[in-house]
């Protein structure tokens, strides 16, 4: 029996996009040299109408089945998003049924924080590594331009997409030899029930994420450092939250890891943000080229939940799925540019149908 660990993965993002320059010339709220030179974001992600967190999903764990299909051998599916389309109904139900996994499988959402992807992977590796699984799909998946209200600051970046891992313990691709978390009970942004639209609990800047994002995702990145007696040169790649680009590359700055480890995971100027999906999908992209013996360091945040720290190490059958299906740079880059008002129709923000056809409506 092999080590536990990642056996498949594949991402879902949508392909239509909207520039940050539509937005901003819209609402003028904040600078072009802002987000696009200093945060590097140019354009993000926009859901068509038949688009939400759960068709993502399913479309990401269809594309780990391509890799490999020990998908269908799957007897737990968790999900972890912080924007589900439902209040009361979970995701994984859907997903699972959408993708044929069976009906005995423990089917589970994960919620409410942007780091509610890498909290079910490291829940997944649990349940195979204490023997309760055969193999356990985990999904990181949120709709962050949805539920971003029009004019906010945050609307020109706020993407969406989705990333999926099947665990197990056959030929495994990248073995999880360790995690660290660390959580404080911070309102740096919200959505209370009831409400559709994310809210910021203090105001924008630096400040804000010096004690959200940096203050833990360094706390926990230390912890799992100091855990295995590694240092960041011990490591090959650093896959760290994006919310934009700019965030990736300071994250990994404060952690000790150098610009070219980070690079290979960046994927959000093009995509924005897409809170549970974004180490999810940068994991995808490094996966994508990685090499037997590689060391990966795995680091996310989530508003008010804290970040999850994990260390992989890519095996010899990396080989084997990286020729399979398509790669992250390859979806990624399949896009239409659309104007604002597209966006705005699509993503539900100013009109309701006489009649309901999803959950938005």
């Amino acid at each position: 029996m092999e080590k536990c660990g990642i056996v498949s993965y594949g991402i879902s993002v949508p392909y239509r996009r909207l520039s940050v320059k539509e937005t901003l010339d819209v609402w003028l709220t904040s600078s072009p040299d802002l987000i696009i030179k200093s945060m590097g974001v140019s354009e993000r992600a926009v859901l068509g109408f038949d688009e939400d967190g759960t068709t993502l999903a399913i479309d990401a764990v269809k594309a780990a089945g391509v890799k490999n299909n020990a998908i269908y051998d799957s007897d737990c599916l968790l999900l972890g998003t912080a924007t589900n389309p439902y209040d009361s109904r979970p995701s994984s139900t859907i997903v699972s049924e959408a993708t044929r996994i069976r009906y005995s499988a423990l089917s589970s959402d994960i919620q409410f924080g942007g780091k509610s992807g890498t909290t079910a992977m490291i829940l997944a590796t649990g349940m195979v590594g204490a023997g309760l699984s055969k193999s356990a799909i985990a999904i990181g998946v949120d709709t962050i331009n949805r539920h971003t209200a029009p004019g906010d600051m945050a609307e020109p970046y706020a993407g969406a997409g989705a990333g999926a891992v099947v665990i197990g313990t056959e030929d495994v691709i990248a073995t999880i030899d360790a995690y660290e978390s660390y959580a404080t009970d911070l309102s740096d942004s919200f959505r209370v029930e009831g409400e559709r639209y994310i809210k910021s609990g203090m105001l924008y800047g630096q400040a804000r994420n010096d004690i959200g994002v940096y203050d833990h995702t360094v706390k926990a990145g230390q912890a799992l450092l100091q855990k295995l007696g590694l240092t960041a040169a011990d490591y090959t790649y650093c896959v760290a939250q994006q919310t934009a680009p700019s965030v990736a590359r300071k994250i990994a700055g404060k952690l000790g890891f150098s610009k070219e480890q980070v690079e290979s995971c960046l994927f959000a100027e093009t995509i924005g943000d897409t809170g549970s999906a974004s180490v999810m999908i940068g994991l995808a992209k490094v996966l994508d080229h990685a090499k037997p013996g590689d060391r990966i360091f795995v680091v996310s945040y989530g508003y008010g939940a804290g970040a999850d720290a994990i260390s992989l190490t890519v095996t010899d059958n990396i080989l084997n799925v990286q020729s399979k299906g398509k790669k992250v740079d390859e979806i990624v880059n399949r896009k239409q540019l659309i104007s604002y008002g597209m966006a705005a129709k699509y993503e539900y923000k100013y009109i309701r149908h006489s009649f309901p056809t999803n959950a938005y409506l």
